[in-house]
């Protein structure tokens, strides 16, 4: 367990902790021993989460955290440093989702997914990156996926959304080592959760108005029950696998055939052969292999 005050329990945030990937990973987290305090919004279900805190009630702590209110995430970060002292881990998970050409979905519906999907993410880092620098040490997963790198023609923007997650990620896995804190994306493809499977439909334009939607049906929307659908909880593992892991990754696929695709879209699959050029570049005083795993 990664750990950086000895005999320290980690301290760990996650965005969007009410179900899904999000609870998963709290859940996993809060088992193996981990501080978790779980961000939700004010008007998510307490279904999950309720429980969990009832079988964990000195580990998990429920937060209100909407990723797209300065005000709630100053508030919940000022908790959690005035309980803990620390935070060592921060899981961006929160995310929304429409399905759509660019022109179905609306600027009010673009601008909503980017200010979840990606200025939440960098609202959260924006607010504890100065307390994991003065540690000198931190991790940050950011949750992302397949269509941020291979998008699906019938998530236009949602995957550009995952796009600038993915840019802004490898610049801070490169600019935040000097404070030994070590940035991963994860990229699973369709995962059997709410955000996948009860998506809405752009309303710019109605569905039998739209041009694209018989392409669209070529592709194909998400079946739950399909084989490449994964659970939430397959997620979560490997999460924790890029918080324990002494050298981790900065790309993390979730199955076989997302690093088959990948391998098409990038020549080196972990991402590390661009972060570890820009090291040299920048930190040629410091060794040129730095923290993260060496690439293959």
């Amino acid at each position: 367990m990664l750990c950086a005050v000895a005999d320290a329990a980690p301290v760990v945030v996650i965005t969007g902790a009410s179900r899904g990937i999000g609870y998963a990973t709290a859940e996993r987290l809060v088992a193996s021993g981990y501080i978790v305090y779980a961000g939700k919004r004010c008007t998510s279900t307490m279904d999950n989460l309720g429980p969990l805190q009832e079988q964990f009630p000195e580990t998990l702590h429920i937060v209100d955290i909407d990723v797209t209110r300065q005000d709630e995430i100053d508030a919940a970060v000022a908790t959690i440093m005035a309980n803990e002292g620390r935070i060592d881990i921060l899981v961006n998970n929160a995310g929304v989702e429409y399905w759509g050409s660019i022109e179905n979905i609306s600027i009010e519906e673009a601008q909503r997914l980017f200010d979840v999907n990606y200025f939440g993410p960098t609202r959260m880092c924006q607010a504890i990156l100065p307390i994991m620098r003065k540690q000198m040490s931190g991790r940050i997963i950011q949750i992302g996926s397949r269509g941020g790198f291979r998008p699906v023609p019938s998530l236009s923007v949602y995957s550009a959304t995952k796009f600038a997650l993915e840019g802004i990620s490898e610049t801070m896995a490169t600019t935040l080592r000097p404070w030994n804190i070590l940035v991963s994306l994860i990229e699973p493809g369709p995962v059997k959760t709410a955000l996948d499977f009860e998506a809405p439909y752009g309303s710019h334009l109605a569905k039998d108005e739209d041009p694209y939607a018989e392409i669209f049906e070529r592709v194909g929307l998400l079946d739950p029950n399909s084989p490449i659908a994964q659970e939430p909880e397959e997620i979560a593992c490997i999460v924790q696998d890029a918080i324990e892991a002494k050298c981790p990754l900065f790309r993390y696929q979730t199955t076989d055939a997302i690093r088959r695709q990948a391998g098409f879209r990038m020549v080196d699959i972990t991402g590390l052969s661009g972060v570890h050029e820009w090291e040299k570049i920048l930190f040629r005083e410091q060794s040129a292999q730095g923290c993260y795993a060496p690439a293959k």
